[in-house]
């Protein structure tokens, strides 16, 4: 595993760092607004979450102002929004080193272990500072986080942080906290027991953490599953009719995985009447979405599907194509 997909496997770490926050109506809002005023830092950071989640691209740069006032008043809450404002450049220019100073002086403030992980992550994504990542990471993990267990089991992975390689600690890791309810463990863990990333493959095991990932409401493990249990790849028993329930769960979720694999499925007719022009139409559709070029075998599917489509077909599927990427492109991802 090089540092490059440790750092995607642990993105999603990092992405619950900026919940959101919605006010409804406008009394509830100049309330709000009259308690940031005078001085409420949790008012402040409300308003500051409700700001950047309206829709209205000038009330970003108000609401990282509002996390500041909150954050030079003490609060840790509104340090940890400011630095994750700074570090996505949300409301104020990108500054990553003033975002990871700010990350620390929130965790400073509160010794919130998920953060710890996250700003583990942050420094690591630096290119530099794995000494005090690894301290982090490790802080957050002997206090229960399993997001640190996680970032140590990806270590573990990678040889990342210094750290020698040892699958057998990394599969402990993930397992603590997969069976904590962590969705990103038990999707990570499902993923590596199906392709044998422990040194063994265990397909029942991977089916299980899988499931549980996606009935927790993780689109990216509907999509996974989906995808193994259509195709019965990596040793994993075929269930079609479940594997095209999951897939347009995961479609749902507009998650490219979940358009990929119900595209298959009308391929090849699992699961599903044969319908090579959805099949078509679905597998472009997922490969706009593949921003990290995952999907390695489209190009057969594609090919197989096109084969038994016309020219007239083909050209019409790729307008609808060209039509509907930007809006699953923009469309939130599920989970």
């Amino acid at each position: 595993m090089t540092r490059a997909t440790l750092l995607v496997a642990m993105a999603a770490v990092a992405a619950f760092s900026m919940p959101t926050m919605a006010i409804s109506g406008d009394a509830a809002r100049e309330a709000l607004q009259k308690r940031a005023a005078a001085g409420d830092t949790q008012a402040q950071v409300a308003l500051g979450r409700a700001l950047q989640d309206d829709g209205v691209p000038a009330d970003k740069a108000a609401g990282t102002e509002w996390y500041r006032k909150a954050a030079m008043a003490g609060s840790a809450e509104g340090a940890w929004m400011l630095g994750s404002a700074t570090m996505a450049g949300v409301g104020t220019a990108r500054d990553v080193p003033a975002a990871i100073a700010w990350m620390r002086k929130s965790v400073g403030i509160d010794q919130n272990a998920d953060h710890m992980a996250v700003l583990a992550v942050a420094l690591l994504a630096t290119g530099g500072a794995q000494k005090e990542a690894l301290q982090w990471a490790q802080k957050a993990a002997d206090k229960g986080s399993p997001k640190g267990m996680e970032v140590l089991a990806m270590a573990r992975l990678s040889g990342e942080m210094g750290l020698p390689k040892d699958a057998a600690l990394a599969e402990k890791l993930l397992t603590a906290a997969a069976q904590k309810g962590d969705g990103d463990a038990q999707l990570s863990l499902g993923q590596f027991y199906i392709t044998g990333v422990f040194g063994r493959r265990d397909a029942v095991a991977g089916v299980r953490w899988l499931q549980a990932a996606a009935d927790a409401g993780s689109a990216k493990a509907a999509g996974t599953l989906g995808y193994f249990l259509i195709t019965g790849r990596e040793g994993v028993p075929v269930d079609a009719a479940r594997g095209v329930a999951l897939a347009r769960k995961a479609m749902a979720g507009n998650e490219m995985l979940g358009h990929y694999a119900m595209g298959v499925a009308y391929v090849t007719g699992a699961g599903i009447a044969e319908n090579p022009a959805e099949g078509w139409y679905q597998i472009s559709l997922a490969q706009r979405m593949d921003s990290q070029q995952q999907l390695k075998t489209a190009g057969d599917y594609l090919a197989k599907a096109a084969a038994k489509l016309s020219s007239a077909q083909l050209t019409e599927l790729k307008v609808r194509v060209d039509a509907d990427a930007p809006k699953v492109a923009t469309a939130p991802a599920g989970s």
